[in-house]
């Protein structure tokens, strides 16, 4: 293999690499060096930034020899070889006294102070391009920050606290140490990788993995008959399989895993497992999955491809319609939405005894619910909970979306039955086609309303797309059921909610958790009801506005403070500025 020479953060390197390894993986998967994170792999998202002779590039898709000779700077190379004394630090609104924080580059220090970070994961990105403008320009302008910052993205929070840390570059955050799943490493690890249906629906008649089995270096090759325990997972409904075994749902559905001395292995040996299918017709749409002759895609299920049908009665619509003077109504769609984390998902699997450290299975995972990822793989391997131990490490970016099972069980397999430590890490493309969305919807609204815009009632009819797989599907959708009047006071009130399985990517959580599809639904009929009307919109919603001792449509007696007054005239204050 090429030989690649280079000095990263002052120290000389030389190493053996194959022809088409990046930088970025040179830097995290050969040097260690794992404060450089690989979000999009495309060159589109900026975590991955470095220097390589004083310039900042994306390192995911660099070629690591193009860096040949060079001097490549990482995250990990800013902190001060010098003790810094301990100082105050200032905020518009809160001063800092920072003791025992030494060797931090003041661009750290600055994006602890000002709170410019959330997840974490693009942070490295941020202070490497922040550090490159800097060099060039000690006090830029907010304009000028934003123009070397605008390649670089963040998902979690606004920009503002990041403009202000770069402004400041007083103190910082010690980003080069926060541990994400990905940055782990243990010896003697193998890497896993999962085969995926090719088909949205189709009947599996064979699975043959002698030829993966055979390829030198590959320790390990699962499929559902190597899964000890239960056999399907799920976070409220368990109707997911571990590995499929009779049928695929969805495009990416998991049917075998692989674990092997490498990443490159792993992948190859994928491509030398058989598997052959017998394509059905999918169901795509909830309205088609709600057809009588439409393919039952659970049969286990009581209610086929139903999973919940959901109800909000609330006094008497027909008696609401008839005391209105006006009535509109629409049919509104809302997509499925990715959530767009910057960290794809990634699970390193320890097994029992392998050190001290490890007494227990363990699973290293950027999770939003790790007591339910417990429950979830000691059921799938037979073990009790006791025996299995999930450490959450940092996530970079969740908003729902690393709530479901992904790798966690795979790994804790591929660990089981090698005796070794293993590593699943998603790619860009894996993770958007495997972990659940926000739901689509089709969702009809009919509003009625007297001359004086007070509202009499309010029908709603939604269609949820949960997808292959329950997920947390009744649970958002019933959100988005409760929802469907809005934040208004409606004295009558009928609505009802499919939640229904279709062979789509499942949906799950995500930020909103179902407000978001109806809240879309009812202020976009606000309007449509205010024009009608001949009123203002803004003084619409204030009319029916919902106060303290109002009764919500779900029958709640609103107690206390409900502020909704309050904030529409603080946001009718801005928007008429």
């Amino acid at each position: 293999m090429p030989k690649l020479s280079m000095t990263v953060n002052g120290q000389p390197v030389s190493l053996e690499i194959p022809a088409h390894r990046t930088l970025a993986e040179v830097l995290r998967y050969d040097l260690g060096l794992t404060g450089t994170k690989i979000g999009c792999g495309e060159a589109e998202c900026g975590a991955c930034t470095v220097h390589v002779n004083g310039q900042p590039i994306l390192s995911c898709i660099y070629p690591a020899l193009k860096a040949q000779g060079a001097e490549v700077v990482t995250i990990e190379g800013l902190a001060q070889t010098e003790t810094l004394p301990d100082a105050q630090y200032s905020t518009p609104d809160i001063r800092y006294q920072v003791s025992g924080i030494g060797e931090l580059h003041p661009l750290q220090l600055a994006f602890i102070v000002h709170g410019a970070t959330q997840c974490g994961f693009c942070t490295p990105g941020f202070i490497m391009q922040a550090k490159w403008l800097l060099d060039r320009n000690p006090n830029p302008t907010e304009e000028e920050i934003l123009a070397a910052l605008k390649h670089t993205y963040c998902r979690c929070t606004g920009y503002d606290a990041i403009v202000d840390a770069v402004k400041a570059a007083a103190e910082a955050m010690r980003t080069g140490t926060a541990k994400y799943a990905d940055d782990l490493s243990f010896p003697g690890m193998l890497y896993g990788a999962t085969l995926r249906s090719p088909y949205p629906y189709a009947r599996i008649k064979r699975i043959d993995t002698s030829k993966a089995k055979a390829l030198p270096g590959v320790r390990a090759v699962l499929t559902h008959e190597d899964v000890p325990g239960r056999k399907v997972h799920g976070l409220v409904h368990k109707d997911w399989p571990v590995l499929c075994w009779d049928v695929v749902r969805y495009v990416g559905d998991a049917v075998a895993i692989v674990a092997a001395d490498t990443q490159e292995i792993a992948d190859e040996a994928l491509k030398l497992i058989e598997v052959e299918y017998e394509p059905l017709e999918p169901v795509t749409t909830p309205l088609q999955a709600l057809q009588p002759d439409a393919p039952v895609l659970h049969p286990e299920h009581p209610t086929g491809n139903l999973l919940k049908h959901i109800k909000v009665r609330h006094g008497n619509i027909e008696q609401g319609f008839a005391e209105a003077d006006v009535i509109v109504e629409r049919t509104f769609h809302t997509p499925r939405t990715e959530h767009a984390f910057l960290e794809p998902e990634c699970s390193v699997a320890v097994p029992a005894g392998y050190d001290e450290e490890h007494s227990k299975l363990t699973i290293y995972v950027g999770s939003q619910i790790p007591y339910a990822d417990r429950e979830q793989v000691a059921a799938a391997l037979g073990l009790p909970e006791d025996a299995v131990r999930i450490r959450a490490t940092m996530i970079g970016g969740g908003f729902g979306g690393k709530e479901d099972i992904t790798a966690q069980i795979h790994a804790a397999l591929l660990a089981q039955a090698t005796g070794r430590p293993v590593k699943i890490l998603y790619t860009r493309a894996e993770s958007l086609r495997v972990h659940p969305k926000r739901h689509p919807t089709q969702i009809r609204v009919k509003m009625g309303a007297r001359r004086d815009g007070t509202i009499t009632a309010v029908e709603a009819t939604l269609y949820g797309d949960t997808g292959a797989y329950a997920s947390l599907g009744d649970k958002v959708m019933t959100r988005a059921t409760t929802h469907a009047t809005g934040p208004y006071a409606v004295p009558h009130a009928k609505i009802d909610c499919f939640a229904m399985y279709t062979n789509n990517p499942p949906a799950g959580a995500f930020r909103g958790f179902g407000v978001t599809q109806s809240a879309f639904a009812v202020e976009s009929t606000i309007d449509i009801l205010a024009e009608a009307l001949g009123m203002d919109p803004v003084e619409l919603r204030r009319k029916n506005a919902l106060r303290v001792g109002a009764t919500t449509a779900t029958g709640q007696v609103l107690r206390e403070s409900v502020g909704l007054l309050q904030c529409m005239d603080l946001v009718e204050r801005k928007v008429r500025e």
